[in-house]
């Protein structure tokens, strides 16, 4: 804290200084001072060359990473995400659970499809969030409270419904012995729910998922974002579909 004041003191003193500087440059001009315009001009330009080799090795990294970076970061420091959309949720979920299989942080996500899973969702802490990577990541942290349980989403809309659930473990004796009980938890829910189940191990950070209680093990980013958009984006177009046809079909009969 001291070390931050003291950078922060020293900071405003120089801004101050700076002011004054051209403050006084400014005025010896107008007035006609031409020695002191003179002088102050010529320590505005010295200044400058100061701070540039004082703060040689920050700007040298800045311009690093600049060169590092592609068009598409810079865009997407401009763009504001819509963490409601299907594509924008597909990314979140990926970038955190890469995370977790890179970090060998123990995750089960449920992805809520047709069936209603209140029940499931109560036995947790209920939530209405949006999704995105830094909460997901931040839920499913070694030691917080609600590491060790599920997260509930829901398809429609897209959010966050509860943290730390309960899931059903399954009964299935042809289930490898090697799996443990996040396995089985994601495995026995997809059992009995019509839902998608993300899952990663603590042991060995392999990523999984359950569907229609059947357990598909070391996902790659690539076989992860295709179930997702599946799930996310292929059912909601289907949905939206239907709902259009649904509607015309009224208007038909009821005349709007």
């Amino acid at each position: 804290q001291r070390l931050c004041g003291l950078i922060y003191f020293t900071a405003e003193q120089v801004a101050k200084g700076i002011i004054i500087i051209l403050a006084i440059t400014q005025i010896s001009g107008w007035i006609g001072l031409v020695s002191v315009n003179f002088v102050f001009k010529n320590m505005i330009t010295v200044g400058f060359l100061a701070l540039l080799i004082m703060f040689q090795p920050e700007l040298r990294k800045v311009l690093e990473t600049l060169g590092r970076a592609n068009m598409s970061d810079f865009k997407s420091i401009f763009e504001q995400k819509d963490l409601s959309s299907p594509s924008s949720v597909i990314d979140e979920l990926i970038d955190a659970v890469l995370y977790f299989g890179k970090t060998r942080t123990g995750a089960l996500i449920v992805i809520q499809r047709k069936d209603i899973v209140d029940d499931i969702v109560n036995t947790g802490i209920e939530l209405d969030s949006l999704i995105s990577s830094e909460l997901v990541k931040n839920v499913f942290y070694h030691n917080t409270p609600l590491h060790d349980g599920a997260m509930i989403i829901s398809a429609e809309p897209l959010r966050i419904r509860a943290c730390g659930c309960i899931l059903p473990l399954s009964k299935n004796n042809n289930l490898s012995s090697s799996i443990g009980t996040r396995h089985r938890a994601g495995v026995g829910l997809s059992e009995n729910y019509d839902c998608l189940v993300l899952i990663v191990s603590e042991e060995t950070g392999t990523i999984s998922y359950a569907l229609n209680g059947r357990l598909s093990r070391f996902i790659d980013e690539n076989g992860l974002r295709r179930i997702l958009n599946e799930i996310l984006v292929v059912e909601d177009e289907g949905n939206d579909r239907i709902k259009k046809k649904v509607k015309s079909i009224g208007g038909r009969y009821f005349g709007k």
